[in-house]
């Protein structure tokens, strides 16, 4: 799978509240190493305590990139961040130190260290006047397997999947992939048990609103006056548009129902990890010595 001749990458992958930052920063420290956010939504500015981005004392202690630098009103996606990571990567590389790429939106992680060929966004408008239900059924003549798999009603994907396929031509796959590109060695960070993740999420949302959570849902609010909740892409971060809800119309703020959210977002951030990256290392919080033991042997070879 791997060939040393690649440049070299490291990957940390795992569900929320795993300390995979934390992890970061020290393997930064250690081997010389600059590290690069994967995160769908800590690329945002006006959001870093909902979506537990790096704190400024983590900041400090290392090197980021690709972190908390766009506006939530800025389009942000896969095709955006592959091109940036990419640059950032050899950049680094370039450099002599090790990237670091980290975080819980695997579909990234997926696009960098399976190459995946996307495509631009391209503005059309040759879905807009169709159903969803209509768009779903023609992806679905297409390509039943992808159909099914995105679901009836995720229109974005559906139309994304369709200009994928009519663009390429190639019916079996909405995103095809090249070899790798990449000598990558990958770390999941988890716990144990899943007792103890799920406590340590309902732990961090506590946290979350005691450090100021809702003044930071408050923030956007007054300075995006014009913003639609709804649809704004950024804001489908677990929990902001239940708060904004709660701050906007007097709805009940059920912060148990954000823990269980977030508990379901884990589970499925572990499917796609158990599922789909059959070679890595496991991080289970107490085992420091020997991730560094086999990073140091990687590093080598």
């Amino acid at each position: 799978m791997k060939n040393t001749k690649l440049p070299k990458l490291l990957v940390i992958v795992g569900p929320t509240t795993t300390h995979k930052t934390k992890l970061a920063i020290e393997i930064a420290n250690k081997f010389n190493g600059e590290i690069i956010n994967a995160d769908a939504f800590q690329v945002y500015k006006d959001m870093q305590i909902g979506t537990n981005a790096p704190t400024k004392i983590e900041k400090n202690s290392a090197k980021f990139h690709l972190n908390q630098f766009i506006s939530i009103v800025d389009k942000w996606d896969v095709f955006k961040f592959k091109k940036l990571c990419k640059k950032k990567i050899q950049e680094i590389t370039k450099n002599k130190k090790l990237a670091i790429l980290v975080g819980g939106s695997n579909l990234y992680i997926d696009a960098i260290i399976k190459n995946y060929q996307l495509l631009a966004d391209e503005r059309t408008d040759e879905f807009t006047e169709l159903s969803t239900e209509t768009i779903y059924k023609l992806l679905y003549d297409k390509n039943k397997e992808i159909a099914t798999k995105i679901g009836a009603s995720n229109r974005r994907r559906l139309i994304r999947s369709l200009q994928i396929i009519n663009k390429t031509n190639n019916l079996n796959l909405a995103k095809s992939t090249n070899k790798n590109i990449y000598d990558y060695l990958m770390i999941e960070c988890n716990y144990p048990t899943r007792d103890d993740l799920y406590n340590s999420i309902n732990k961090k949302v506590d946290e979350m609103f005691e450090v100021g959570w809702i003044n930071e849902v408050k923030g956007i609010i007054s300075k995006y006056k014009d913003i639609d909740w709804s649809k704004n892409q950024a804001l489908k971060a677990i929990g902001y548009y239940d708060i904004y809800l709660s701050l906007t119309y007097k709805h009940k703020l059920d912060v148990e129902l954000i823990k269980q959210k977030i508990r379901r977002y884990a589970k499925r951030q572990i499917t796609w990890i158990r599922n789909k990256y059959g070679e890595h290392i496991l991080f289970n919080q107490n085992n420091k010595p020997t991730i560094f033991k086999e990073i140091n042997k990687w590093i080598k070879k």
